[in-house]
C-alpha cells in the first residue's frame, strides 16, 4: 500500500537546503546504452517506484521549525521521464544537466532518455532529497521494476514502502559514549589552502571528466602490492595534484575532507528509503614538496585508514542532531550566515567523493546494456572545491562540474589531468 502522508525532511535535508544558496545543488548519472531502452516500459517503472519511494514524488514544503516532504498527486511519471529524439546527444545531455532542479516546485527525481540510433539516458536527482548514495539506490530500484514487467506488460511484485530517512538511523550502531566522543573529538581544522575562485552568478556550467589509463584490475593488483586500498591510491592522486596544481603551504598540515557513506553503519539498509546520509571526515597531510608518489602513498593510507577506524563521518553527524532543536529555518539561517563568512574568507578543505562502482549487474536494464557511465556531482561555488571519482566496469574516473566564468578553467582541467597522471603511475611495470 502506498505511503500517502508528508515525510519529515532529515536534518541533512535541511543542510543540503542550507548550502544551495540559489546555486545548483544537482546530482546526475549519465548512462549510454548499447541500444534503445521501453520507454513506456521505463515511465511504468518510474511510476510503481513512486509508490514504494514516495520521496521520488514529493515535493519540500519549508515550516519554521520543520520541513516536510509533501506527496505530489498532481506528479505523473510521465512527466518526470521524457522521450526526446536527439541529433547530438552530447548538447542535449549537458543542456539537461545544466538545469536546476528546485525542490518547492519541480520534480526531484528526472529521467531523460536521448534518443539516436542508441539511447542516452541521463537521471538527475535534487541533492537536498537524496546523495549519491540515494541516487544509485534509486537507479537500482527502476531497473529492478523495469526488468519486472517483462515485455508481457504484467505488474511485478512491488517491493516494501520505505520512509526512513534518518541520519540518528546510522547513530544506533554506538554507543552514547561512543557519540558523545565523537562530538568532542570533531575535529576543528584550521582552513589554509584557497582556490582562486571569481565573484559573481554562475553561468558557462561545464562538466569535465577524465579516465584513467590504470584499471579497476591493475589498481587493485597495485594496491595489494604496496599494501593500500584502491580508496588510498585515488584519494593520493587527489592530493598530489592539489599540491601540484595550487598554491598551497609547504611542511604544514594541509585538512582534506573525504566524502563518508554512513548507509555502512546501518545493520539492516533495506528500512532506508532514498536519503541523504553522507557525512564528511578530515584527514590532515603535509605538503612535502619533493615527496614521492609512494611516500604521499604511505601518509594517506596511515591517516584514511586512522580515520576509518573510528567512525567516520559520525562528528560531523553529531553537530547537526545536536544543533537540530533550532528548528529548520534556524539551522537554515545559521548554515547560510556561516557559508558567507567562508565565501568573504575564500578558504575551504579540498575534498574528494568517491562514488563506488556501478556496473550492468548494479543496473540491469536486461536486453539493452550500459556501455559508459559517469556521476557528476552539485557545481562547486565559492569557497567550495571538490571532484567526484568513481568507476564502471573496469575503468576509473574522476569528474569535476564547475561555471567557467568563476573557476579557472585551466586550473580546473589541470587538477583533473595531474589526478588522473598521479593515478596512472601507481600501475605496476609488466612482468617479464
Amino acid at each position: 500500500m502506498a505511503h500517502r502522508g508528508s515525510i519529515p525532511a532529515s536534518v541533512q535535508d535541511w543542510f543540503f537546503s542550507a548550502v544551495s544558496l540559489g546555486h545548483d545543488q544537482a546530482i546526475r548519472l549519465v548512462l549510454e546504452m548499447d541500444g534503445r531502452v521501453d520507454h513506456p516500459r521505463l515511465v511504468r517503472a518510474l511510476g510503481l517506484l513512486f509508490e514504494v519511494e514516495p520521496i521520488a514524488r514529493s515535493r519540500l514544503v519549508e515550516g519554521f521549525f520543520r520541513a516536510v516532504w509533501e506527496p505530489r498527486e498532481d506528479l505523473e511519471p510521465s512527466a518526470a521521464c521524457l522521450l526526446a529524439s536527439s541529433s547530438d546527444p552530447v548538447r542535449d545531455v549537458h543542456d539537461c544537466m545544466v538545469a536546476p532542479i528546485d525542490p518547492r516546485r519541480e520534480p526531484v527525481v528526472q529521467v531523460r532518455v536521448f534518443r539516436s540510433t542508441r539511447d542516452t539516458v541521463c537521471v538527475k536527482v535534487c541533492h537536498v532529497a537524496m546523495d549519491g548514495g540515494g541516487l544509485k539506490q534509486f537507479v537500482q530500484k527502476l531497473t529492478t521494476l523495469y526488468r519486472g514487467i517483462g515485455t508481457d506488460g504484467v505488474q511485478p511484485a512491488l517491493l516494501p514502502v520505505v520512509v526512513e530517512r534518518r541520519q540518528s538511523v546510522a547513530l544506533r550502531s554506538f554507543s552514547a559514549w561512543q557519540r558523545l566522543r565523537a562530538f568532542l573529538t570533531q575535529p576543528f581544522h584550521e582552513k589554509r589552502w584557497r582556490f582562486p575562485f571569481l565573484a559573481g552568478t554562475p553561468s558557462e556550467i561545464t562538466f569535465s571528466e577524465r579516465t584513467s589509463l590504470i584499471t579497476v584490475p591493475q589498481l587493485r593488483e597495485a594496491a595489494r602490492a604496496r599494501g593500500v586500498t584502491i580508496t588510498d591510491a585515488l584519494f593520493t592522486a587527489f592530493v598530489r595534484a592539489i599540491f601540484g596544481e595550487t598554491e598551497t603551504p609547504a611542511h604544514v598540515p594541509l585538512p582534506f575532507t573525504v566524502a563518508m557513506d554512513l548507509r555502512r553503519f546501518v545493520s539492516d539498509p533495506g528500512i532506508l528509503s532514498m536519503c541523504n546520509l553522507s557525512s564528511l571526515s578530515w584527514i590532515e597531510l603535509v605538503h612535502e614538496p619533493s615527496a614521492s608518489i609512494e611516500t604521499t602513498l604511505a601518509a594517506v593510507h596511515e591517516k584514511l585508514g586512522a580515520a576509518l577506524a573510528d567512525a567516520p563521518g559520525i562528528g560531523l553527524a553529531m553537530v547537526m542532531e545536536i544543533v537540530s532543536p533550532l528548528g529548520y529555518r534556524l539551522f537554515v539561517a545559521g548554515n547560510r550566515l556561516r557559508i558567507r563568512m567562508a565565501q568573504r574568507e575564500g578558504r575551504e578543505f579540498p575534498s574528494l567523493s568517491n562514488i563506488g562502482p556501478i556496473d550492468n549487474r548494479l543496473f540491469d536494464f536486461g536486453n539493452t546494456r550500459i556501455t559508459r557511465a559517469r556521476f557528476y556531482g552539485p557545481v562547486i561555488y565559492p569557497p567550495t572545491f571538490y571532484i567526484v571519482s568513481g568507476s564502471f566496469e573496469n575503468s576509473l574516473y574522476y569528474t569535476m562540474s564547475y561555471p567557467r566564468n568563476l573557476v579557472p578553467g585551466n586550473l580546473a582541467e589541470a587538477i583533473l589531468d595531474r589526478t588522473v597522471a598521479e593515478l596512472d603511475s601507481l600501475r605496476l611495470e609488466p612482468r617479464p
